[in-house]
């Protein structure tokens, strides 16, 4: 089948809702009530607890010490919100509906407002006052099969601006629109007719001439799908993949020449029963593998057989002189995190579980050879980020969220800057009664030197009851925040974040 006709094909199975089909499996308890009654006695719960209210109108925040005036621009967040609906509560982190954040930098104030993304899943489950349908990681018997993979669709990943267009990005289905200043939700994203209801990721690379690259990974048909969409937003280019027992693949990374997929073998079977994530297997005694595309000819992939790993998120990857690819990954033996984890802390139950180290990948595509090393004093790591100028090529630096915590629900209490030169890591470690969220690099403007510029990233503090936006000056780390923006009330845990100045 040739490619344009495939994807108008995916598109209309997925939009007549032929995915995600299978039977619902019961779940036994009431987890609302676990949940509850766990978090009056366990305040690291804070993080999980739904959202207090839908919107959050224009605020003001204090400033606690001294904000950068060259430091202008939104800072956007997004992440699951909204656990419960009536009597029932979610099953898995996962599920939560996704909540905007928009925070405004004028060089001398800060505001903060949020929003829910009103998806079509969200908005039929308010009106009902109860789920209707099972998701990502929840399935019961009282709900229905989604209609649609957009049916499901909770946009509570990740999100990007694009062409003026504010995107809230989820892993398995179309992009939803934002107004970039109200956040009021403007309806699905449709890059062309031929990809509309087709998966989009959460984690799209932009290239260093402003193109967008991503993938999406269509379970269902066994086929993963490429996307090159240009500056002004129009799709220059895609691809199909065949992929049978399709893999979970989260995030990717590009290089110069190339595009570079890593399938672990958490194979996809249709027939297994239950939620979406439950109709995944993983195989630790079989390889995975790495696709390697050539930017040019979406047709021209190379693959190179890989040990089993679980990886959500890369920092960066290049190629040296030789062809070497060179990745930098939190490295996990399993998905359990996800898989237990996270399916544990939604009823108030904590766990000790098996982080990520933190890794040097390199693949050799000349000779089929793939080896790891380790990156020490990194373990219990995730959320690399860089400076996103350097998309592709090599970096220096990395930045990294991280957990010294036994019980990893417990979140990060660790922000470290790691000299990819040197090798020297530069750390902050924050308070014993806060949770820290994803830290991201912000340039200084007019500077191109890689490192000048801030830190940004979001805390919860399960003591005071309140969230707290941070400002840290990149190169100074271990000196702590230069900034710190506190909100009256407590956030839910969230996911990823941009900043657009």
């Amino acid at each position: 089948m040739r490619r344009r006709d495939f994807l108008q094909v995916l598109a209309a199975s997925i939009l007549a809702g032929t995915v995600n089909g299978g039977p619902l499996r019961a779940a036994g308890g009431n987890w609302k009530d676990q949940f509850h009654a766990a978090l009056g006695k366990n305040p690291w719960l804070l993080g999980y607890r739904s959202v207090e209210k839908p919107i959050y109108t224009q605020t003001s925040l204090p400033i606690e010490g001294q904000l950068p005036p060259e430091l202008k621009g939104v800072f956007y967040r997004n992440g699951p919100a909204q656990h419960e609906h009536g009597d029932l509560r979610y099953h898995h982190w996962f599920d939560g509906d996704g909540m905007v954040h928009a925070y405004h930098f004028d060089g001398q104030t800060v505001t903060h407002r949020a929003r829910m993304v009103e998806t079509e899943k969200y908005l039929r489950e308010k009106e009902a006052g109860r789920p209707l349908t099972h998701g990502f990681g929840t399935a019961l018997p009282e709900l229905e099969r989604p209609r649609s993979a957009d049916g499901l669709n909770t946009a509570n990943i990740s999100i990007l601006k694009h062409n003026g267009e504010l995107l809230a990005l989820w892993e398995g289905g179309s992009a939803y629109r934002l107004d970039p200043e109200t956040l009021d939700t403007l309806g699905l994203k449709s890059w062309n007719s031929q990809t509309v209801g087709a998966p989009f990721s959460a984690h799209p690379r932009v290239d260093r001439d402003g193109t967008l690259w991503n993938f999406g990974y269509a379970a269902t048909f066994g086929a993963v799908i490429l996307y090159h969409i240009s500056a002004g937003g129009e799709v220059l280019n895609t691809g199909v993949i065949a992929a049978p027992d399709t893999p979970m693949v989260h995030d990717f990374v590009i290089t110069d020449r190339h595009l570079v997929l890593l399938l672990a073998p958490f194979r996809f079977e249709k027939s297994r029963e239950g939620a979406f994530l439950e109709k995944f297997v993983w195989r630790d005694n079989e390889p995975g593998r790495a696709l390697i595309v050539d930017k040019n000819d979406l047709n021209s992939i190379r693959e190179v057989e890989i040990p089993p790993m679980w990886i959500f998120h890369y920092a960066n990857a290049h190629e040296d002189s030789g062809g070497r690819i060179i990745m930098q990954a939190p490295v996990y033996d399993t998905p359990a995190i996800m898989t237990e984890t996270f399916r544990e802390v939604m009823r108030g139950n904590e766990i000790e579980a098996a982080g990520a180290k933190f890794m040097s990948l390199t693949i050799d595509p000349t000779r089929d050879n793939f080896a790891q090393d380790e990156i020490t004093g990194l373990n219990n790591s995730e959320f690399p980020r860089i400076d996103q100028r350097l998309q592709g090529v090599r970096h220096r630096y990395s930045y990294t969220m991280q957990s010294t915590r036994l019980a990893l629900g417990r979140g990060f209490d660790r922000v470290n800057r790691i000299d990819h030169k040197t090798g020297n890591i530069q750390a902050f470690q924050y308070s014993d009664t806060e949770m820290a969220e994803e830290h991201l690099f912000v340039h200084r403007p007019g500077s191109s030197k890689e490192g000048d510029g801030w830190l940004l990233g979001t805390s919860l503090d399960v003591a005071k009851q309140h969230s707290t936006l941070n400002v840290f000056r990149a190169g100074a780390l271990a000196d702590g925040p230069v900034a710190r923006m506190s909100l009256p009330f407590a956030l839910p845990l969230g996911l990823h974040g941009n900043f657009y100045s």
